[in-house]
């Protein structure tokens, strides 16, 4: 029987950069960016959707939505804590709601790299850039990440530095979009 995972999209933010509008819920190529994040981690055990706000929208999609257990908004750590201890998974696919780009079946390299690795975590890299949570997070890591939430160091990178040499770099003519901002998506758009 193989390992237990379950993918995770991350949309839990405040949107700050979106003026507060729901960033999941905005258009790219005429479809949600939620819609496009999920595709990417199709066929998994389980999906699950971190978000604090509006949970009802998001479980329109068919999937399970979880909030952070911790208050504050701490950031994607905080999702991911909860994600691993709500699934039980013995792993998780994480994937940012705004981070696109990826070839289909990366999620299945991911984990094949993890685990041909033996390493708790496998982001992406595409040359120049590291995305750390468009990534496998082994369950391993959920003490590491527990005390780092207790400590309030909240930096990704940070948590992830002994594995940043275990990325995994994408293949060549693919580059992530991270369409965190409204002037970045509209580039996109046009592109």
């Amino acid at each position: 029987m193989g390992e237990r995972i379950s993918g995770l999209v991350l949309a839990g933010g405040l949107s700050r950069r979106f003026a507060g509008e729901d960033k999941g819920w905005q258009l790219y190529r005429g479809r949600p960016l939620i819609e496009h994040a999920l595709g990417q981690i199709e066929g998994l055990d389980e999906i699950l959707i971190s978000v604090n706000h509006d949970a009802a929208r998001y479980a329109s999609l068919g999937h399970r939505v979880i909030g952070d257990r911790r208050p504050g908004l701490l950031g994607p750590l905080s999702g991911i804590e909860t994600a691993l201890l709500e699934s039980g998974a013995e792993a998780l696919l994480v994937i940012p709601c705004d981070v696109l780009g990826a070839p289909a079946g990366w999620a299945q390299e991911l984990i094949g790299h993890a685990h041909a690795l033996h390493s708790p975590w496998v982001g992406t890299s595409d040359g120049d850039r590291l995305q750390p949570l468009l990534g496998y997070w082994s369950a391993s890591l959920l003490p590491r990440i527990s005390l780092a939430l207790d400590e309030h160091r909240l930096r990704v990178m940070r948590l992830i530095e002994p594995w940043q040499a275990h990325a995994l770099t994408l293949p060549k003519g693919h580059r992530l979009l991270n369409l965190n901002t409204p002037q970045v998506l509209a580039a996109a758009q046009a592109d």
